[in-house]
């Protein structure tokens, strides 16, 4: 029976496939883009190594795209995830950073500003046409940006509730909307000495309240990263709304703080089948990461230290498996945790450190 349980559990927590972005150096200034594959340990340079940010996969897995040093500022550099090719895009302002790809990965949308400030506005760069349009009718303080794969998150939000924000003409926004899509992003709102963000539906010439279109409260709190799931029905968010910063979440349930603790919770990354929410919390005594199922908001340790810190979740192949960053080795790696039995594997092994991580699932053959 032990023989049979040993196996059965071998066969449930196998070793894990698929590719993992992440940067990797000894100082900032050499800090580069790699890709590892996860099933043979190959690891591939990808990136400059000017400074290079945190790699985001192309919907096909071909591409990754990330901000990196150019002679003026930051740039946007896309790159093939074997290493064969990469271009810089051209851009209109000095300082670009934290691209997010369209569902169809034609595009990619970005923060850009001409100084390090807090007056970013954002960009579309059309990689067919090399053309950058500025997006959400260039609204100054917006951050964060990330794409609706499509325009059903607003047949999820609930019908009974009616919020009439003056000075938005949303027919021409559903128009936007329909001709050139839709994302999410943070804004900056208030007068200078008393500024917040708050979570913004962005298109092309227009940037509207979000959580103000669908709740009968203002909900005027600081909000902060916010995430869409992959089928595009549901979006996690930061928010101090309860009293301390904590994941909410928006779906057809409603709106739920789904992670309610006194510690501060934050960096919501949602599982591939958007039914899990992985995130960071200090609610152990240490950096580490639980996960919930939030629709009954049953939360989960997943990888938690007395003597060491865990971030930066990033799920795996089929949701069996969690990529981390863990100094418990005395300096920042990548290890993974299989989510159901607890299994460890530490992924890499570089004598600078390693963050950011992000992991593709490659397509069956």
């Amino acid at each position: 029976m032990t023989f049979l349980f040993a196996l059965m559990t071998a066969a449930l927590c196998a070793d894990p496939g698929g590719a993992i972005a992440y940067v990797a150096g000894t100082n900032q200034e050499n800090q580069c883009v790699h890709v590892l594959h996860v099933a043979t340990g190959e690891t591939v340079r990808v990136g400059p190594g000017q400074r290079d940010g945190a790699p985001r996969w192309s919907p096909d897995g071909q591409w990754l795209a990330f901000e990196t040093v150019h002679p003026d500022g930051l740039g946007i550099c896309v790159a093939r995830a074997d290493g064969s090719e990469r271009h810089m895009l051209r851009h209109a302002r000095k300082w670009n950073r934290g691209p997010r790809w369209s569902g169809d990965g034609r595009r990619l949308v970005y923060a850009a500003d001409a100084e390090m400030g807090m007056q970013q506005t954002l960009m579309v760069y059309d990689l067919a046409s090399g053309a950058e349009t500025p997006w959400a009718g260039e609204r100054a303080g917006m951050m964060r940006p990330v794409w609706l794969p499509h325009l059903g998150l607003l047949l999820a939000l609930d019908p009974d509730v009616e919020v009439v924000l003056e000075g938005v003409d949303f027919e021409a926004f559903v128009n936007d909307a329909l001709i050139d899509g839709m994302g999410l992003a943070i804004g900056l709102v208030g007068d200078p000495g008393s500024l917040s963000t708050e979570a913004m539906l962005t298109t092309r010439n227009m940037a509207v309240p979000f959580l103000r279109m669908v709740t009968k409260d203002s909900l005027r709190h600081v909000e902060w990263a916010i995430e869409i799931s992959a089928r595009g029905d549901a979006i996690a968010f930061e928010s101090n709304d309860g009293g301390f910063r904590d994941i909410f979440v928006l779906s057809r349930r409603g709106l739920n703080n789904v992670s309610n603790h006194h510690a501060a919770d934050w960096n919501p990354v949602w599982s591939n089948d958007g039914r899990w929410v992985a995130f960071e919390s200090f609610r152990g005594g240490r950096r580490g990461i639980y996960r919930v199922f939030y629709e009954t908001v049953r939360i989960f340790p997943i990888a938690v230290g007395n003597d060491h810190d865990c971030w930066s979740p990033t799920w795996g192949p089929g949701d069996e498996w969690i990529a981390f960053v863990s100094d418990e080795n005395g300096r920042p790696e990548i290890h993974a945790v299989h989510v159901e039995s607890g299994r460890r594997r530490k992924l890499t092994d570089y004598p600078g450190y390693c963050l950011a991580p992000a992991w593709y699932a490659e397509p069956t053959p």
